[in-house]
C-alpha cells in the first residue's frame, strides 16, 4: 500500500465520496485526511464499483479456508502491497492480526495476500518492478506451507489500472459471501507505517494495525483520536505486536540486499521447463488427440461442421502456443505434435503379448488406472496436492482390486515428474502385482528425441473434451476438471508460458473455443461430465451455449474493469517500503 499523490486533494473528494469508507473519511475529518489515508483518484465511476464489488468473476481461490467450528462469523483477513519481494515480515504480518483476533474468541477463516497491479509497481520501482505473475509465483512459494494464507490475483491481473485497497477488500467480501460464506467479513490487516488507513473503518469494518519499527507515534495518533474511539471500544479497530524477527523487515531493505549479493537473490522458473539444459533448438511438445476427444460430438455434430471446425480450432491453438513461447529467451523453442495414432498403435502391440495398465485414457490396455495428481483451481498451481481417482472413477484401491494379474505393463503417455507412476507402482506392488516393465509412449515414438521443455495435450485446450482440463479439487472436496486457461488455470506454472505472454495466448485461445464452439452449436450440457460440473460451479447452466461461456472469458482477457483510470504516474509519490 502507498499514500496518495501529491495532487489537490479538493478536486478528488466527489470520486472518494463515491467510495463508502472514504466518504466517512471525509465526513469525519475532511477532504484533507484522504491523502493520508491511502486515497488516489483510480478514476473509478459508480458503475466501476458496482461492477467490482458485484461482478461474479472467478479467481480467487478459497481451498485455505476453514468453516467456523461454532456460530462465530468467519473471518478473513486481507493485506494488499506490492510484495516486490514478499518477505517474512508480511507473513508475521497476518500471524499477529489472527492471533490478536483469536485472543478475543474469533474465528479466522485464512487470509489473503494481494499484490498489487503492475503499473503501480512499475511507477514505485521503475527498473527494480517486477512482473505481477512473477510476484505471485514467490508469495505462493512463500505462503506454501502456510495452510490458511492465500494469493488473490484479482487486483494485479484482472483490472486494467491500479485500485484503491477498499475497492479489493469490498470486492473480495462480496465474492467469499457469494462463493463461500454469506457471514463472512474481510479484515484489512496493515502495517504500523499505515496506522492511518484504520481511519476508513471509523464507523464500519475492520482492521487490524501491527505494530513496526519506528512508527509508534503513528499508531499512537490513531488510538488517540477521540473520533476513532467507538471503532476501537468495538474492537473494530485492533493493535497487534510485532514479530522481533520483523519488526525493522521491509522490501526495500530485501531488494537492497538482494542488489548487493545477486546470487543470494531468489528466482522465478515460469513453470515446469525450467532448468532445461540449453538447446540449439527447444522443443515444446503438443499431443494430437482430439479426434480421439471429440467421439462423442461425432453424435450431435455433423461431420461436414465438426471437422472442418476441428481443423480450424487446431491450427489456431498451435500458432498461439507458438506465439506464447516467443517470450521464452534464448534458444528458438519449435513446437512438435505428437502422433497420437502412433502411441495408440504402440499400445496395442503392447496389449498383444502382456497385461497393460495404463494410466492413459486415450491408448488401448487390459486395464486402466484413473488416477491423476490434483491442484486447486485459480491457484499458482506450481505443485499438486496429491493423487486422487480421476473424476467419476471408483478409488484408486477399488480400482487396483479389479485387476486380476500377477505380473504387468505400468504404460502412461509420458513420465514426466514421475510422481504419478510412483505412486501407482506402490498401489500395484501393494497388491503384490508385479510390474514387469514401464512404458512411457512418448519415448516409445520418439526414442530419439531430447525431452521437450514442456508437454501439453491438445484436448485441454478444448473446453469439454473428454478428459480434458486439470483435474481440480474445490474447498468442499468436490474434484472436477478445470478448462485450461486463465483464470482457472495458470499457464505459466501448468505449461511453461513466459508471464508476460500468458494474458495474449488467453485471449487467443477462448477465441479459438469461441469460434469452434459458434459452429458446432454445443452446449455447457454437451461437455464432458468433469468440465461441466465444473461449469455448473460457476453459474453456467447446461442450456447455455459454450461459445458465450467462451466468449465472456475471451473478452475478460482484454476488457477489464477500470479501464479509463486516471494518471498513476501522477499519482504516486513515495518509494516502497
Amino acid at each position: 500500500m502507498t499514500l496518495a499523490s501529491s495532487m489537490v486533494v479538493s478536486a478528488e473528494e466527489e470520486h472518494a465520496w463515491r467510495d463508502p469508507f472514504y466518504r466517512d473519511v471525509i465526513t469525519e475529518w475532511g477532504a484533507s485526511a484522504l491523502q493520508s489515508t491511502g486515497y488516489f483518484d483510480d478514476g473509478a465511476t459508480r458503475e466501476d464499483l458496482q461492477e467490482a464489488i458485484l461482478d461474479p468473476f472467478f479467481c480467487t481461490p478459497v481451498h485455505k479456508l476453514t468453516r467456523s467450528p461454532g456460530r462465530t462469523k468467519p473471518l478473513v483477513l486481507l493485506a494488499t502491497g506490492a510484495f516486490s519481494p514478499i518477505h517474512q515480515g508480511h507473513v508475521d504480518m497476518l500471524l499477529s492480526a489472527r492471533r490478536a483476533l483469536e485472543s478475543n474468541g474469533e474465528h479466522v477463516a485464512g487470509a489473503y495476500l494481494s499484490p498489487s497491479h503492475d503499473h503501480y509497481v512499475s511507477v514505485k520501482l521503475s527498473h527494480e518492478a517486477v512482473p505481477a505473475d512473477e510476484r505471485l509465483t514467490l508469495v505462493h512459494e512463500k505462503i506454501s506451507r502456510h495452510d490458511w494464507i492465500m494469493a488473490c490475483p484479482w487486483e494485479s491481473k484482472w483490472v486494467a489500472n491500479p485500485i484503491n485497497f477498499t475497492t479489493v477488500l469490498l470486492r473480495l467480501q462480496n465474492h467469499l459471501r457469494t462463493s463461500w460464506d454469506d457471514e463472512c467479513e474481510v479484515v484489512l490487516v496493515v502495517g504500523a507505517d499505515n496506522s492511518e488507513f484504520a481511519r476508513c473503518f471509523v464507523r464500519h469494518g475492520r482492521c487490524v494495525i501491527v505494530a513496526r519499527g519506528g512508527c509508534e507515534s503513528r499508531l499512537a495518533e490513531v488510538f488517540d483520536d477521540p473520533r476513532m474511539a467507538s471503532a476501537i471500544h468495538e474492537k473494530r479497530v485492533l493493535a497487534a505486536p510485532a514479530f522481533p524477527r520483523s519488526i525493522f523487515m521491509s522490501s526495500t531493505k530485501v531488494r537492497t540486499a538482494a542488489a548487493a549479493t545477486p546470487a543470494a537473490a531468489e528466482s522465478v522458473s515460469g513453470g515446469r521447463g525450467g532448468g532445461v539444459p540449453p538447446q540449439a533448438t527447444r522443443r515444446y511438445a503438443v499431443r494430437d488427440d482430439l479426434e480421439w476427444a471429440t467421439r462423442r460430438w461425432r453424435a450431435s455434430v455433423p461431420r461436414r461442421v465438426l471437422e472442418p471446425a476441428l481443423a480450424e480450432f487446431k491450427y489456431s491453438a498451435l500458432k498461439s502456443i507458438q506465439a506464447g513461447l516467443l517470450g521464452v529467451g534464448g534458444p528458438r523453442v519449435t513446437v512438435d505434435l505428437l502422433n497420437h495414432e502412433k502411441q495408440r498403435e504402440v499400445a496395442r502391440e503392447l496389449c498383444a503379448g502382456n497385461v497393460v495398465v495404463s494410466l492413459d485414457t486415450s491408448t488401448p490396455a487390459t486395464h486402466r488406472l484413473g488416477i491423476s495428481r490434483v491442484f486447486h483451481p485459480f491457484d499458482v498451481q506450481l505443485h499438486s496436492h496429491g493423487i486422487v481417482a480421476r473424476p467419476g472413477w471408483p478409488s484408486p484401491q477399488e480400482q487396483v482390486e479389479a485387476i486380476a494379474a500377477k505380473s504387468v505393463v505400468l504404460m502412461d503417455d509420458d513420465i514426466w515428474t514421475g510422481a504419478t507412476i510412483d505412486y501407482a507402482s506402490a498401489l500395484l506392488e501393494g497388491a503384490d502385482i508385479e510390474i514387469s516393465r514401464t512404458v512411457s509412449l512418448m519415448s516409445a515414438i520418439e526414442p530419439e528425441k531430447h525431452r521437450p521443455m514442456d508437454l501439453i495435450d491438445l484436448r485441454d485446450l478444448l473446453v469439454g473434451a473428454d478428459d480434458s482440463g486439470l483435474v481440480v479439487q474445490d474447498s468442499g472436496g468436490l474434484v472436477t476438471r478445470a478448462p485450461y486457461l486463465p483464470p482457472f488455470v495458470d499457464l505459466g506454472s501448468r505449461a511453461s508460458i513466459p508471464p508476460a505472454e500468458v494474458r495474449g495466448l488467453a485471449y487467443r485461445l477462448w477465441s479459438a473455443n469461441a469460434t469452434f464452439f459458434a459452429k458446432t452449436g454445443l452446449r455447457v450440457g454437451d461437455a464432458c461430465a468433469a468440465v461441466r460440473q465444473f461449469l455448473h460451479s460457476l453459474g453456467h447452466p447446461d442450456g447455455e451455449l459454450l461459445s458465450e461461456v467462451c466468449d465472456r472469458y475471451r473478452r475478460r482477457m482484454v476488457e477489464l474493469p477500470f479501464a479509463a483510470g486516471s494518471d498513476v504516474h501522477r499519482m504516486l509519490r513515495n518509494p516502497l517500503s
